[in-house]
């Protein structure tokens, strides 16, 4: 599905680990690039495939490439930018859940070709569907990539 301004594939949802964890492949553009929110239920984690993007976890900054694994844990403050588009990256949560946020602000994929609608959700739409969640927007998102 296209969803959060990139391609969503869950690979592990709740179903299938009784809730413990979600696998979702995302393919990340810039339009990915979220508002600095907090997970007051789960942990994040990403390991990219191939790309670049720079983490913002707390007061740290992260530049990551192929091969990076980077970990927010529950309630620290997170956002990212991406680098390189499209980069490809696996996310991790645990427990799972975020693979049905991003359901619920996502369309069904019918091609490889991003839609010409691609973009991150306005802070009044992202903000509401959020914190049915448990994820609460706690800034702006980052503008621009240290990566390039």
């Amino acid at each position: 599905m296209w969803s959060l301004g990139g391609r969503f594939i869950t690979k592990v949802g709740d179903g299938e680990s009784a809730g413990r964890f979600a696998l979702v492949q995302t393919l990340a553009f810039r339009t990915s690039e979220p508002p600095l929110h907090v997970h007051h239920r789960e942990d994040e984690a990403w390991y990219l495939l191939d790309g670049a993007m720079t983490f913002y976890v707390d007061v740290q900054a992260i530049e990551a490439t192929a091969g990076s694994f980077v970990f927010a844990p529950t309630s620290i403050p997170h956002t990212f930018t991406v680098g390189r588009e499209p980069t490809r990256v696996l996310v991790f949560a645990s427990p799972a859940g975020f693979e049905r946020f991003a359901a619920e602000l996502g369309e069904r994929a019918s091609s490889d070709v991003p839609s010409a609608a691609l973009a991150m959700p306005g802070p009044d739409v992202i903000g509401l569907v959020a914190e049915r969640y448990g994820i609460q927007i706690v800034g702006p998102p980052r503008r621009v990539s240290a990566l390039g």
